[in-house]
């Protein structure tokens, strides 16, 4: 008996969705949940910023001033009338705003640290992995000698082909491809 599948509606029949297979790897789930508790953590944030070029620029402009300028500020327009006449600060504003310097500070220096941690926790995982696949590709290569063995052979030509490590920049006694280098100074004759 042979049965053909199709996409033809049969009368009195519900149509089945095909079935989508999970891509999602137990590091994706882990990730994800991650990136929504940081998007919780976010919105906890009282008028969070995201940077922006413009806001940058405005910030950068001040943000230098020491902190104790808010507290100074504040003591001068509670205490002088004058100064509290010109409605030059918003003291409930400059208030909250040092309450909120003061509270998120730990936060900043936690969340610092966390993404380092994270960054780092990635690089040594990377290599740990690079240097085991450095260790089979040297293998491979021995294995890979024997006319016996082609199929090692291949995988060890398809790992030297991915075998790309970026170069830095500027090494020292290497000159980018088109530059002529710098000509080096000598020291001029000792005359006495």
């Amino acid at each position: 008996m042979r049965y053909i599948m199709t996409n033809i509606p049969v009368p009195g029949v519900p149509p089945v969705a095909p079935e989508t297979p999970n891509l999602l790897t137990g590091s994706d789930e882990v990730a994800a949940q991650f990136i929504a508790a940081l998007n919780t953590a976010i919105a906890l944030i009282p008028a969070f910023e995201p940077r922006h070029p413009e806001t940058v620029k405005f910030v950068k402009r001040y943000v230098s001033f020491a902190d104790e300028l808010i507290t100074s500020a504040i003591s001068a327009v509670e205490n002088t009338p004058e100064l509290a006449a010109t409605k030059k600060l918003d003291v409930q504003k400059a208030r909250e705003t040092y309450q909120f310097m003061t509270a998120f500070r730990p936060a900043i220096d936690l969340v610092d640290n966390l993404g380092e941690n994270l960054k780092f926790t990635y690089q040594v995982r990377k290599a740990e992995v690079i240097a085991d696949a450095l260790r089979l590709f040297a293998a491979a290569k021995g294995i890979g000698h024997d006319p016996a063995s082609a199929l090692v052979a291949a995988h060890a030509e398809n790992m030297k082909r991915d075998l790309k490590r970026p170069r830095k920049a500027g090494k020292a006694g290497k000159t980018p491809a088109g530059k002529t280098p710098a000509p080096v100074p000598t020291k001029p004759p000792v005359t006495q």
